[in-house]
C-alpha cells in the first residue's frame, strides 16, 4: 500500500526486522521497551511505514481467534516523522487486514494517559471498553484468555472497534 508524502506500506519477515528497532527506542522506555522489542521478534505480522527505502513506522498485529478477532499490539513511529499521519496510514491498512481475513472485532490498549494515541484510535472508530463488557460478549473465561494474550496490564485503556 501506498499512502501519501510517497509513504510505502510493507510486510516486514522476521529475518529483517532488527531493523526496526530503532524506532522502537525513539518511542518507548522501560517495561514497554523490552516487551515491545520481544514482541518485535515473535508477533505474526509486522508491517513498516517506507520513506525513501528506509522505515519510518511500524504496526504490530496479531489474530487473537481466527477469523473473529484482531490485536494491534504497537504502533510506532519515528520522532522525526510524527504528526505526519503515518500512525493513521498504518492502522487504516491493518484494519484493512483484519477485515480482509474476517475479523469482527479489533482490540488495541494504551497507556491511560497517552491521549495522542487514545486520538489516533478513536480517529478510527475505537472506543474505551472494560473487562466487563467483553466478558459480556465472550464470556469470563475466554475473556481473562484474550487479556492474557494481549498483556493488557494495570494502567492501560482497553478499546475496541468492531468492524462491519
Amino acid at each position: 500500500m501506498t499512502g501519501q508524502d510517497g509513504i510505502e506500506i510493507v510486510d516486514v519477515p522476521v529475518g529483517k526486522r532488527s531493523s526496526l528497532e530503532r524506532i522502537l527506542d525513539e518511542s518507548f522506555e522501560g517495561w514497554y521497551l523490552m516487551h515491545s522489542k520481544r514482541t518485535l521478534r515473535d508477533i505474526e505480522l509486522v508491517k513498516a511505514a517506507m520513506s525513501s527505502g528506509e522505515p519510518v513506522g511500524l504496526i504490530m498485529l496479531k489474530t487473537l481467534e481466527v477469523g473473529s478477532v484482531g490485536y494491534v499490539y504497537y504502533i510506532a513511529v519515528s520522532k522525526k516523522q510524527r504528526k505526519r499521519g503515518i500512525g493513521k496510514l498504518l492502522l487504516e491498512d491493518a484494519l484493512r487486514i483484519f477485515k480482509k481475513y474476517g475479523a469482527q472485532e479489533v482490540f488495541a490498549s494504551v497507556e491511560g494517559d497517552n491521549e495522542a494515541s487514545e486520538a489516533l484510535f478513536a480517529s478510527e472508530g475505537f472506543t474505551r471498553t472494560s473487562f466487563g463488557e467483553v466478558s459480556k460478549k465472550h464470556g469470563k473465561l475466554h475473556t481473562v484468555s484474550m487479556y492474557n494474550s494481549m498483556r493488557v496490564v494495570p494502567g492501560e485503556v482497553l478499546l475496541r472497534k468492531e468492524i462491519a
